[in-house]
């Protein structure tokens, strides 16, 4: 039985999508059950310093977005410490080149892998060993910077369960890398057999070292050549870059081509990994796309998204400003009921920015694409600037009040006057919505007579646009 203080809790600050937290909790304490080095008293605090992380604010903001490339990087590292007893029995060594050859006529990964050369090596080890391990630092900067809030957070999430996903079907479905077809031809495969890197080895001997040769040889999942994570991550990588910028989807496309070619120049994946790779990053940009906020290609910066923030104004302070409340915007789309609440905003602000509105941090008005909107605000009347009127102005002023609320009255009513370019009155086209009463007036003399674009509703208590 649910106690009734955290069943109201539940119903009130959690939604569906929190779910993905207990399908994450559950895997890494899966995780931290299996994992044997490092010891359990400093596993344990890396797991309360990670579970502190969550409730603390300003740092959560950070962490919270990360939690599944966490997840998914403490998952890969524990797979070594699973038992072989626990594992799939079969390791599937021809299933992948016999689907190449029927799908492809050839295992492409074998002729490109024939011809090698020193220049070709540094070519394949760029995008394989250096820009694939940076890139994705890189992207959630840029989008953090350039982006529109949030972006980047979504961006993480998305990596992070692609990459999980992965290492899932790599963990559950075992496959042989070309690698080992060249080194063992169809012989079965067990987990005893230590990792090889290929191609890579020759990086070794151009630069030197003896990195790959021993990152490869212990490798957690050695035979976790489906679906190819270097392709799902070039993907969903270039799927957002063009997301930020449209025009960019040819860069985009070359990249993910460049990589392709180089894993299988490196004899580590077959032609099927990385077409499996890429429709794992589709399927997770297709599910992401619906969080993303809408780019604005009039806005450079993340700070442009803050209204009262213009696009010159970069400082430090303003840069700052902007991630204290990059957190606070909806996510904009059904389903999700709350915001987060971190560094207490005020109410109208967090209303506004729920509803999709843009809030002027400097000036506290609410706008909408960039214009202000109309405010309805009830004001006292200025009773000594009323009795300094004339006995003229205060006949138009009675008139008024009679004709809006239907009695003999001395309060003065208040008039919204919408002014924009459906007016045709010279004096209020270009100007700005304005606050009106029968005693005040956008210019500094009183108008010959009053003009009432937008007629009252029949209870004379609002004003109908």
């Amino acid at each position: 039985m649910i106690p009734s203080s955290l069943r109201k809790y539940i119903e009130t600050h959690c939604t569906i999508y929190d779910l993905q937290y207990v399908f994450l909790g559950t895997l890494l304490i899966a995780d931290y059950i299996i994992i044997q080095s490092p010891g359990w008293i400093l596993k344990t605090l890396i797991a309360i310093a990670l579970v502190s992380s969550l409730f603390i604010p300003y740092v959560r903001r950070f962490t919270k977005p990360a939690l599944p490339i966490f997840t998914w990087l403490i998952t890969f590292y524990a797979c070594q410490f699973i038992p072989t007893s626990y594992r799939p029995s079969h390791i599937f060594v021809n299933i992948l080149p016999t689907l190449e050859r029927i799908l492809y006529g050839a295992s492409l990964s074998e002729i490109i892998s024939k011809h090698t050369h020193p220049v070709l090596d540094i070519l394949a080890w760029l995008p394989y060993g250096v820009i694939h391990f940076s890139l994705p630092f890189i992207l959630a900067f840029i989008l953090f910077i350039f982006g529109p809030p949030r972006s980047a957070n979504i961006f993480g999430q998305a990596f992070g369960y692609m990459n999980i996903a992965g290492v899932l079907t790599q963990l559950l479905f075992p496959n042989a890398s070309p690698w080992y077809e060249m080194t063992y031809g169809s012989a079965p495969a067990d987990y005893t057999i230590p990792g090889e890197p290929g191609g890579l080895a020759r990086i070794d001997d151009i630069l030197g070292l003896k990195l790959y040769g021993s990152t490869f040889g212990g490798s957690p999942l050695v035979f976790g050549a489906f679906p190819s994570l270097h392709s799902g991550s070039a993907t969903i990588e270039m799927l957002f870059v063009t997301y930020l910028c449209p025009k960019l989807w040819p860069l985009g496309v070359a990249y993910t081509m460049w990589l392709w070619w180089s894993t299988m120049y490196l004899t580590h994946h077959y032609l099927i990994d990385l077409v499996g790779g890429s429709i794992y990053a589709f399927l997770t940009f297709f599910v992401a796309r619906q969080f993303l906020p809408k780019v604005d290609a009039n806005k450079r910066n993340r700070l442009a998204y803050f209204i009262g923030i213009p696009n010159t104004s970069n400082s430090i302070s303003n840069f700052f400003h902007s991630i204290e409340y990059s957190m606070s915007f909806g996510q904009g789309k059904a389903g999700v009921s709350k915001l987060e609440t971190d560094g207490g905003i005020e109410d109208e602000e967090r209303m506004a920015l729920y509803e999709g509105k843009e809030y002027d941090l400097v000036h506290g008005t609410t706008t909408m694409d960039g214009q202000p909107q109309d405010i309805y605000v009830l004001m006292e009347p200025d009773m000594e600037k009323q009795q300094q009127q004339g006995q003229q102005h205060q006949h138009h002023r009675r008139v008024r009040s009679q004709h809006f609320s239907g009695e003999d009255t001395h309060l003065t009513p208040i008039r919204m006057r919408y002014v924009d370019d459906r007016s045709s009155d010279d004096e209020v086209s270009n100007a700005s919505p304005v606050l009106m009463s029968s005693h005040t007036s956008p210019t500094c003399s009183e108008p010959s007579s009053p003009v009432t674009p937008f007629a009252p509703d029949h209870h004379g208590f609002g004003w109908k646009r």
